[in-house]
């Protein structure tokens, strides 16, 4: 049996929940642990709260889905390390497409008047 391909394997998992959007483009900027993802969250969707809880369960998935892997963290002041995560190729990718299909849901609620033009 033939590998998917990588845009079979992108075209997969989208439309993605926006859960899963927001942490792959928080970890564009590269890898973080949970708090600092959960802070980095919060930043990106205007304050709006994540349940840790749903965090590490997204997380989980979007590892099983290979957008994601465990990148290697040092504990902080001589702590245990930290686990944090790294988007991977196939992740960048599914962000891409991902980000190219919300643009153009955009540019067509700005053509039906939605949102103000820039």
């Amino acid at each position: 049996m033939r590998p998917a391909s990588e845009a079979s394997r992108i075209a997969a998992v989208l439309p993605m929940a926006p859960r899963d959007y927001l942490i792959l483009f928080v970890l564009a900027d590269g890898p973080l642990h949970g708090h600092g993802l959960l802070r980095a969250l919060e930043s990106e969707a205007q304050g709006v709260p994540f349940d840790p809880a749903n965090l590490y369960r997204s997380l989980r998935k979007l590892e099983r889905d290979e957008l994601i892997a465990e990148a290697k963290a040092d504990g902080e002041a001589g702590g245990p390390a930290r686990r944090a995560f790294r988007l991977t190729r196939l992740g960048r990718g599914a962000l891409a497409a991902e980000a190219a299909r919300l643009t153009a849901l955009a540019d067509a609620a700005r053509q039906k008047r939605l949102v103000p033009t820039r």
